[in-house]
């Protein structure tokens, strides 16, 4: 777990730390735990989270930002190693948002 302030692109605090970076099929993505997120989060289509549906993630958005879509994870996926009821956001929608991974990147 990493403890530092992340920010959203409008400059809003959005988390106080992360758990890691995931790398799949997909692109890259910052694993969050609820409780290190600070905004209120809604679903994006006004469903609760406790709605029995059959999906893979809850799409849901930032009270304060709702251009920034916010992943909750509810069934594993054969393209990245996402936990389920972890939080997930794409790093590119983060206000200057750096991977400690990358520092040891040497290609």
């Amino acid at each position: 777990m990493v403890k530092k302030n992340i920010y959203l692109k409008n400059g809003t605090l959005f988390a106080t730390g992360y758990n890691r970076i995931v790398h799949g099929g997909r692109g890259d993505y910052v694993e969050f735990e609820r409780n290190q997120i600070v905004p209120k989060l809604r679903s994006k289509f006004g469903n609760k989270p406790t709605d029995d549906l059959d999906i893979y993630y809850w799409w849901l958005i930032p009270e304060t930002d709702p251009e920034t879509k916010v992943y909750f994870q509810k069934k594993t996926v054969k393209y990245a190693d996402y936990k389920i009821g972890k939080y997930y956001v794409d790093p590119y929608l983060l206000k200057d948002f750096k991977d400690p991974e990358q520092l040891f990147n040497y290609e």
